[in-house]
């Protein structure tokens, strides 16, 4: 009969677990977040998400798996998994650490008090609520590190210096719980990877480290395997700390202290070590660890490295001060070194860094693997000085990128199977940084653009041409072709208006559900769109359909939607091709001339009445049908506002571009459109993507639905987005659509928008704003040209994009201030 396994989590850095299962004939039954379900859906029997983010979260799945599927092993992966495996296995009577183990693991204080009553060296300590206790225990024993009692990464982990530090430092962690305070100890920082069953350690590693030292010790290195210089008397002791821990069988990471005569203990877990050690160990010994880890877990006879290992080591770099990333060079060069086995890369330019304080601030990584240490520290120090992070500061504007075949794209360790549609080149820059299994899919259009960067093109897996890529006949043949060659399709992407179509039917053929081909039809046909979207009582303008060729002779009836309205292409985008009619009478006449963008194959038209108010743009990231940000934006001006009257050449006179609400200043509004669209997204069946949506605010402060689309918006939107995040909104997408993850948000300025910059009528540019003179306004975050001094301006319809703006300041006056500054001084003419 074939054994059942549970994995608690796995992740990225745990997917050893998964594959390991796999070879081994496992029924492998996963808990994981949404994220990674088309990660590892396919190498297990079931995968199941838990219910929320906390420990009870995972204790509650976890129990529900047991009881469906018995499993004869369970294994976690990271810290809010420990408890919940150690539970099943209690109560299934399984191989573990013990219950009691486990909760040592998750509490540093209780830790102290086990290795205390075993007798064993550690750091002196105490556990306090208050700072008055706090200061009077320190006193005479400066400096000392205060630490969270629960926590990993070196987040919260500090050391202050004097009473006047330690005071302000409980300050900030608004002390009412407790936290432990100990003896700084200024001896080497290690630790120690252990496999244990029944109580006895079967497999021990040491690995030295380097850190940032006080004041919070961040780790900046690791190599594995260290040798103690007093071998023996090292493994006694950690063999003791597991005695003292009554850890029983499992896998355990205990990081200690050694000042040459004890070692002295900081903290253990009995769970896969981070920083990829478990891969390091994994190479460094030519052993499947996570293996022997399952086979722990099921009781078996287990598999353990035999021969002399290699060494192996991480080296993470952080950005060299704080500000703002201008970029990452050398990360190519430095991959080709035999010793590296990878780079990866946390952060990218555009990014915020405000320091370094947990592990979460480092901006790269570099796997390295040597026959000896020596030789893993030279690759170090060489690799350490080809990678080069350059920094701004954070309100300067963003430098340039740099042109895209100018430094090989940085590539994940490993990732879902993306196929993307239309050529986007930040986005692909962005998406092969967070998986390296990437198909492109690229219409004939698109051609020369796409070849002026053959890195990007050179480092996706495959690259399919098409006529367009909302031909059936040629989409079907690219799902083909990726079927007969055994490629499992996880996501298909498109961001681009035209393209949609063909997307899904990509989509469809290769075995995805139907819902989301309904769902990019939907947000491309503006009528079934609002179709659905009132049948869900979403409030939608009035509206009627025109079909391919319809006319209206004298004395026809006409759609009865109100007046003034709005005809515009049911495909279209943009403005294009969008006219306001007054009366009835105007229509006819619209209809015959109103010409029909090259961009668009289908003549059908929507008419629907007018809405007066203020238009808001909603962008929003979804992940399993939950925001992972969302951001409303109100236009200066509404979008038909930019569109030039018939037959005129003059640029019209409004305001043009947006600028985010802050949510703290509008929260009822936020909450409003979050519930309009989370029920559009219902209607549309919009479960994980992203998405720009139009809305009217009249003036009594009602909420009408115009139309949304799958993609990121245009225009200054995705300069104005990346600002507000304080990232690059398309490494937060790819990281969002792929993992189910986003980063936090760090806007430089509390105010936050963007213009758009235009002559004043159609002609030849003969000046614009130089790089010099906008870099001199304080406030002027970044900037991004469309066109160039020659080039022919024209205004057939808003998106004859010029010259994007985006600006910051702290306060509303200061922006308003800021926005009339940059429309009068940065000038372009034409002739």
């Amino acid at each position: 009969m074939t054994d059942t396994l549970l994995l608690v989590g796995a992740g990225i850095m745990g997917r050893g677990y998964v594959d390991a299962a796999h070879d081994l004939g496992l029924r492998t039954v996963l808990l994981d977040d949404e994220a990674w379900r088309e990660h590892h859906e396919s190498r297990v029997a079931h995968f199941a998400t838990p219910s929320g983010g906390t420990e009870t979260d995972w204790l509650q799945g976890a129990l529900s798996l047991a009881d469906r599927h018995r499993p004869q092993g369970v294994v976690p992966f990271a810290e809010q998994h420990v408890l919940a495996a150690a539970r099943v296995q209690e109560r299934l009577g399984l191989p573990g650490p013990s219950l009691a183990a486990a909760e040592a693991s998750r509490n540093k204080a209780v830790q102290r008090a086990l290795f205390a009553h075993a007798g064993l060296p550690q750091p002196d300590h105490t556990v306090v609520d208050d700072a008055d206790r706090a200061a009077e225990w320190s006193r005479g024993r400066y400096p000392v590190v205060v630490k969270p009692l629960r926590g990993m990464g070196s987040v919260g982990v500090h050391c202050v210096a004097d009473e006047d530090e330690l005071r302000a430092d409980l300050d900030r962690r608004d002390v009412g719980g407790l936290v432990l305070i100990e003896e700084y100890l200024d001896a080497p920082e290690y630790s120690w990877e252990g496999l244990v069953r029944d109580g006895e350690v079967i497999f021990g590693n040491h690995t030295r480290k380097v850190t940032t030292g006080p004041p919070e010790f961040v780790e900046l290195q690791h190599q594995l395997p260290y040798v103690p210089a007093e071998r023996d008397r090292a493994d006694a002791q950690t063999a003791a700390l597991v005695a003292a821990a009554g850890i029983r069988t499992g896998i355990v990471h205990l990081e200690y202290r050694d000042d040459g005569s004890a070692l002295r203990p900081m903290e253990f877990a009995v769970r896969t070590p981070g920083d990829h050690i478990m891969e390091l160990m994994c190479r460094a010994y030519g052993h499947d660890l996570f293996r022997s880890v399952i086979e722990l877990s099921l009781g078996r006879a287990v598999s353990l490295p035999a021969g002399r290992p290699r060494t192996a080591g991480v080296l993470f770099l952080p950005a060299p001060r704080p500000g703002r990333i201008a970029s990452v060079d050398g990360t190519g060069e430095a991959a080709k070194r035999p010793e590296v086995v990878r780079v990866g890369q946390k952060k990218h330019a555009g990014d915020l860094v405000a320091g370094l304080h947990s592990s979460g601030d480092r901006v790269a990584h570099v796997l390295l693997l040597a026959d000896g240490p020596a030789e893993v520290d030279a690759a170090a120090d060489l690799v350490r000085g080809q990678i080069r992070i350059r920094m701004e500061p954070a309100t300067a504007a963003p430098a340039p990128r740099p042109a895209p075949d100018a430094e090989p794209p940085a590539l994940a360790e490993d990732g879902p199977t993306v196929v993307l549609c239309k050529w986007r080149p930040d986005m692909v820059r962005a998406l092969l940084a967070a998986t390296p299994h990437l198909h492109l899919v690229l219409d004939e259009a698109e051609a020369d653009r796409a070849a002026a960067s053959p890195e990007l093109l050179g480092a996706a897996r495959a690259v399919y041409r098409v006529g367009s890529t909302d031909s059936v006949e040629e989409m079907t043949g690219v799902a083909v072709d990726l079927a007969v060659r055994g490629v499992r399709v996880d996501q298909v992407l498109c961001f681009s208006e035209d393209g949609q179509l063909g997307a899904a039917q990509l989509r469809g053929l290769l075995d995805r559900t139907a819902a989301s081909a309904a769902m990019q039809a939907a947000v491309r046909d503006k009528r079934l769109m609002k179709h659905l979207v009132a049948g869900a009582g979403v409030p939608v303008t009035p509206w009627a359909s025109l079909p391919v060729g319809a006319t209206f002779a004298d004395g026809d009836p006409l759609p009865d939607v109100g007046f003034p309205a709005v005809v515009k292409p049911a495909f279209g985008f943009g403005t294009m091709s969008t006219v306001r009619v007054e009366s009835a009478t105007e229509i006819a006449a619209v209809l015959r001339d109103l010409p029909k963008p090259e961009r668009l194959s289908s003549g059908h038209l929507v008419v629907e009445r007018f809405v007066h108010g203020r238009e808001l743009h909603i962008d929003a990231l979804w992940s399993a049908g939950k925001p992972l940000f969302l951001t409303v934006s109100a236009y200066y001006a509404p979008r038909l506002d930019h569109v030039p009257a018939r037959d005129e050449h003059e640029t019209p006179r409004s305001r043009d571009g947006s600028y985010i609400l802050p949510r703290e200043d509008h929260p009822e509004l936020y909450e409003r459109l979050l519930g309009m669209h989370t029920s559009v997204n219902e209607a549309l069946g919009i479960e994980t993507a992203v998405t720009h949506m139009e809305v009217f605010e009249t003036p009594s402060g009602d909420l009408v639905f115009s139309e949304i689309a799958t993609r990121i918006g245009g225009g200054w939107v995705p300069d104005m987005l990346s600002a507000g995040l304080g990232h690059s909104v398309y490494d937060t997408v790819a990281t969002g659509l792929l993992y189910g993850r986003t980063a936090d948000a760090t806007p430089p300025r509390r105010h936050i928008g963007a213009l758009h910059l235009r002559p004043p009528r159609a002609g030849t540019i003969t000046a614009m704003p130089t790089d010099r003179q906008m870099r001199a306004v304080d406030g002027v975050l970044g900037w991004r040209r469309s066109k160039s001094t020659g080039d022919t301006f024209g205004v057939s319809h808003a998106m004859d994009w010029c010259l994007l703006v985006v600006l910051g300041a702290d306060t509303a006056e200061e922006f308003e201030a800021l926005l009339d500054r940059v429309e009068s001084e940065f000038v372009i003419e034409v002739e």
